[in-house]
């Protein structure tokens, strides 16, 4: 009996009914991949001796088709299979390759036994499409934050597909809200722009296999925000003629386009930067810059920055009301202005220190300084500076007052021995300068329009009253002061001893252009410098050198011991040589005298200059 009419009998074997209390196991259904391989797997119990094997499809139309049949160590495979079924013995595994949807249906696996008992098993084929031709589509081209709902598809070939979503690989969550996903679609409600920062993809999953899409990138619009401006340098106040360079950016896609606005209206540029060159006071101003976004149709404005461009303050002048000014009589104007720059403070100061303002008047811009009426302690350097917040400068005024004169006073000695060369000086306080006159018992002396006043060779004659008159001819006032000037008797000087350590001084005369006799020399001369000291003396009346001693001033603390004997208190003169010439003066010098022993004395000489 040849195996194909085995397989005939097994078949209406199976049809009688001929079972084993036996089962084969079989899973309920198996799927396949169109063009792909199945496998069909029984578990056969393994007391079962099997001498023969069936495997047969029942296809939807309901007519049996053998397939395959092994009987001991025989097998036939059906016409229609040859080249397309496997079957592995061991493990009772049929392979069915290159799979067709017309394979789908039922396979029954029939296994007879050497005691001609049979045991049945039965599966179920599902044929699937192969997963392919994955793809993402979407309802927009692009979209705009907050705005847009954006619905992607994801298309696929395949039978019972799923299908799941990936963002830069990792799974797409969806909330149900924000994002819902429908089936092939992920929904997603008022975008925002990290949901498709991507690339986003997408894959279709069958039972048995499962395919991903290319990446998928949606341009999500967005901004501007978070705009920011600029500026070099930074400075809120610059110079006139500076340069300014003004950058404005902000976050947006596609990239803002900007304006420039100048204390509320546009700007000609349109560039991410500005620079403006040769800066003047009209740009003076507030500058701030709006960012635009024409796909998402919204725009945002940066901080408003105010900038003052000043100009360098120079050419700081002080002007006054009147060249002269006189105490107690004037009123004095000083005016602060400048020939560039504007000030935003004025400040005034005299002799280096803040002026006091309980005598002075300032305008409202403290520009110009007033004084109502001036007084001599008025006078000193007045300094006027201005300063704005880029520059400061100054200039200064010497403000001389003119008064007086007053305090006028007549110092000298009231007695005067006869033959004594005698000196007086007036004492003023005065500007400028006054102009004297002397008169004696009220008739004006000629030619002593001086201070000092000198009388020769003194005589009873000349006993009297002295006046100075002095005259300041800009204030046009004068002043007088009065001096008794009295003989003296030089037999009471000659009554006058000199006690141990009783001081004298004497009033010494510098002489005037004219070379001392020899004979009038002392034996003393002393030389200091380019100057030689000659010395005269004179007989003077006792405390006639009282007058002079007052006047006593060193600022060279210069002492000079000068030995030198005398009887009698004593005038000297003293004149000064130098290599040319001499040197003319009209006031005395003073030195004083200590009395060592009598009737020998030493000098202590000390040079004073007034």
């Amino acid at each position: 009996m040849d195996l194909y009419n085995s397989w005939l009998i097994l078949l209406l074997l199976a049809e009688a009914g001929f079972c084993s209390a036996d089962q084969l196991v079989m899973p309920a259904m198996v799927s396949g991949v169109k063009g792909k391989n199945v496998n069909f797997t029984a578990t056969v119990p393994p007391s079962i001796e099997v001498e023969t094997v069936t495997w047969s499809f029942i296809p939807k139309s309901g007519v049996n088709v053998p397939i395959y049949v092994a009987m001991l160590l025989k097998e036939k495979v059906s016409d229609a299979y040859v080249g397309r079924v496997t079957y592995y013995r061991t493990v009772s595994t049929l392979q069915l390759n290159a799979l067709t949807p017309a394979d789908g249906g039922s396979y029954t696996l029939t296994i007879v036994d050497a005691n001609l008992n049979q045991l049945v098993g039965q599966t179920e084929l599902v044929v699937l499409e192969p997963v392919a031709d994955v793809k993402i589509t979407s309802n927009l081209l692009e979209a705009v934050e907050f705005n847009s709902t954006v619905i992607l598809t994801c298309v696929a070939k395949g039978s019972s597909l799923k299908y799941s979503w990936q963002n830069n690989s990792i799974p797409v969550v969806v909330d149900g809200t924000h994002m819902v996903q429908n089936g092939s679609q992920l929904i997603i409600n008022g975008v925002f722009r990290a949901d498709l920062i991507g690339p986003i993809s997408c894959t279709a999953k069958s039972p048995l296999e499962s395919s991903t899409s290319d990446t998928f990138n949606l341009t999500v619009n967005y901004g501007p925000e978070l705009v920011t401006k600029t500026q070099v340098p930074a400075a809120a106040v610059l110079k006139k003629g500076s340069n300014l360079t003004l950058s404005c950016s902000a976050k947006s896609s596609p990239a803002a386009e900007f304006v420039w606005l100048f204390n509320g209206g546009e700007l000609p540029q349109k560039t991410a930067t500005v620079v403006l060159s040769n800066l003047g006071e009209e740009q003076s101003g507030n500058y701030s810059c709006m960012a635009y976004n024409s796909k998402t149709m919204r725009y945002i404005s940066s901080e408003v920055t105010q900038l003052s461009v000043l100009e360098a303050i120079s050419g700081i002048n002080i002007s006054v009301s009147t060249s002269t000014f006189i105490a107690g009589n004037s009123t004095v104007n000083l005016t602060c202005t400048s020939s560039a720059g504007k000030a935003d403070s004025v400040h005034w100061h005299k002799d280096g220190k803040p002026l006091d303002t309980n005598r002075v008047i300032f305008s409202t811009d403290k520009r110009t300084l007033s004084i109502p009426i001036v007084q001599k302690e008025d006078a000193g350097e007045y300094k006027c500076e201005l300063k704005n917040k880029i520059s400061n400068g100054d200039n200064k005024y010497n403000m001389l007052i003119n008064y007086g004169p007053e305090n006028v006073a007549i110092k000298g000695d009231k007695y005067a021995m006869e033959g004594q060369t005698m000196s007086i000086n007036c004492t003023f306080a005065s500007v400028p300068y006054p102009k004297f006159q002397w008169k004696f018992n009220g008739t004006v002396i000629p030619g002593e329009t001086t201070a000092c006043l000198i009388i020769s060779g003194f005589q009873s004659e000349n006993s009297g009253i002295y006046t100075c008159e002095a005259s300041n001819l800009v204030t046009g006032l004068k002043n007088i002061a009065t001096h008794n000037l009295m003989v003296k008797d030089s037999a009471v000087q000659e009554s006058q001893g000199l006690s141990k350590e009783e001081e004298y001084g004497y009033c010494i005369t510098i002489l005037k252009k004219r070379k001392p006799q020899k004979e009038h020399l002392d034996l003393l001369e002393q030389f200091f410098g380019h100057f030689v000291f000659f010395f005269t003396h004179k007989m003077i009346p006792p405390g006639s050198w009282k007058n002079c001693l007052h006047k006593w001033k060193t600022p060279l603390g210069l002492a000079l011991p000068l030995p030198h004997t005398v009887f009698r208190p004593q005038s000297l003169e003293i004149g000064f040589l130098s290599r040319n010439s001499y040197l003319p003066s009209t006031c005395p010098v003073n030195f004083s005298l200590v009395a060592q022993e009598n009737p020998t004395l030493k000098f202590a000489l000390l040079l004073g200059i007034f």
